[in-house]
């Protein structure tokens, strides 16, 4: 699924969208749970540099093993040589440039 274009463009956006912003001064804690208001729980879950960074810095375990997996499967499909025609080798090179992407990151 992920050779069409489309479907990595939707991945990318929902990776690499920077998401609500916070100052990195800023500390509230949670006073109660579940928080009911709307606007008060997007302001916490806020992030000072986007949340892909925050998921790195916080926990870069599950990311990394995800990105190592689609990695795994798309090297799998490998048939020996590029055909732009078959679903291998744009999975190949779109799961190559998401990590390289990430690791940058």
């Amino acid at each position: 699924a992920l050779k069409t274009k489309s479907l990595q463009l939707i991945v990318d956006a929902a990776l690499f969208e920077p998401g609500m912003w916070k100052p990195s001064d800023f500390f509230e804690q949670v006073a109660e749970i579940p928080v009911v208001d709307e606007d008060k729980l997007q302001h916490l879950l806020s992030t000072p540099l986007g949340t892909l960074f925050n998921e790195i810095a916080k926990s870069p375990d599950v990311l990394v093993n995800c990105i190592v997996k689609m990695l795994d499967r798309a090297v799998d499909m490998d048939v020996g040589k590029y055909v732009g025609t078959s679903s291998s080798g744009p999975l190949i090179l779109y799961t190559t440039r998401l990590a390289v992407r990430i690791v940058g990151f």
